[in-house]
């Protein structure tokens, strides 16, 4: 036991990405003992949602892992073991400010009879998941809401979101708090060294620097393509853009108490944070430019947007980048080499599979 602990005290590793991604295999990773870097040139930046950010910054940090229509398969072992992890890491995070825990329900609105007739079989199938079918109190209530005579819906009272805001600066206390070390600044280039006594790779920084290591991990999204081909590895992503819009409501609605953690509805999420002001957030275009279109189409719900949200006043907006894999799965985990390693292509559900990609880092690091 005693010398797994000297030999992990001894690994060097290096994360290159301070996302999602990259913060929680640095959390990960350190809670095993290993000494790690994590390296990004915006990691001593301030945290917030006004400004076109990366695209955990602009992330809702919505869980969507038990309403997954599947019951097996990649897609579904991760969110399934994500779901058990954060539940084991929120009680480990360390956090000074406020408190970040996983705020629930969640609940989803059909908007087709074939969405509706899914839900019932996703209901039937996961009622151990804690996924019910909306009665008609509910319903009629969500009919209000939104001013339409709604097919049906479905709770799902273990999912939610985590505020990501609060997610990212409390996983940054922890790192302070695990002695990780954090370097603000970019890589320039990463080599394998030729050297066999010495680490195996080295990562060139900017300023001439250089770091030897014997594991990189990137997690650096669309940034993965350009480190990545120096070496021989061709990885195809993809930029696919996230808007949000805050709205400021023309009054408070205090029956609105009602409203959970999320509400997914034409697959946009609202979000009721404060008694006059609604988040609205969907990851739906490709590109680096946000969309007057696609912006229109949240706000109009296909032409059936209820007077509240007419009536509303655009406050604030945002949107953030994420990489979709092109022609394969997301995300993508690799071991490209012995000690090179990807965790990448996050473009949607990123918090939520956060944890169990990296337990995935972690788990080919020891070898298992």
């Amino acid at each position: 036991m005693n010398s797994q602990k000297t030999e992990k005290k001894h690994t060097e590793i290096s994360i290159v990405g301070g996302g999602i991604a990259g913060i929680t295999t640095a959390f990960h990773l350190g809670k095993k003992g290993y000494q790690v870097n994590l390296i990004d040139p915006t990691l001593n930046s301030e945290i917030n949602n006004l400004n076109p950010k990366n695209g955990t910054q602009a992330s809702l940090g919505v869980l969507m892992g038990n309403i997954y229509k599947r019951s097996k398969g990649r897609a579904f072992l991760l969110r399934k073991k994500s779901m058990r992890l954060w539940k084991e890491w929120l009680t480990q995070i360390n956090y000074s400010e406020t408190d970040c825990i996983l705020e629930k329900p969640l609940i989803k609105l059909a908007s087709s009879d074939k969405e509706y007739q899914s839900m019932i079989e996703l209901s039937h199938n996961k009622k151990n998941y804690g996924i019910e079918l909306l009665d008609k109190n509910s319903l009629d209530f969500w009919n209000s809401i939104f001013e339409t005579r709604l097919i049906g819906g479905l709770i799902s009272r273990e999912d939610g979101r985590l505020n990501p805001i609060k997610l990212i600066k409390s996983l940054m206390e922890s790192l302070d708090q695990m002695k990780i070390n954090k370097i603000d600044k970019s890589v320039i280039r990463i080599s394998k060294n030729s050297n066999l006594n010495d680490k195996s790779w080295t990562i060139n920084l900017e300023n001439n620097q250089s770091i030897n290591q014997d594991y990189i991990i990137i997690c650096s999204a669309l940034n993965t393509q350009n480190l990545l081909k120096p070496l021989g590895h061709k990885i195809l992503l993809e930029p696919i853009l996230g808007q949000v819009i805050e709205l400021e409501l023309k009054k408070q609605n205090p029956n609105w108490k009602k409203w959970p953690a999320i509400l997914n509805y034409q697959s946009i999420n609202f979000i009721h944070h404060d008694p006059n002001r609604m988040l609205i957030g969907a990851t739906v275009e490709k590109g680096t430019k946000p969309s007057q279109l696609e912006k229109q189409k949240m706000l109009n719900l296909k032409n059936g947007s209820p007077k509240w949200m007419i009536n509303a006043k655009v406050c604030h907006e945002w949107n953030g980048i994420r990489a979709r894999p092109t022609n394969e799965a997301a995300p993508l985990l690799k071991q490209l080499e012995p000690g090179l390693l990807i965790n990448t292509g996050h473009y949607r559900n990123g918090v939520l599979l956060a944890p169990a990609c990296a337990e995935w880092i972690g788990l080919q690091i020891e070898g298992q």
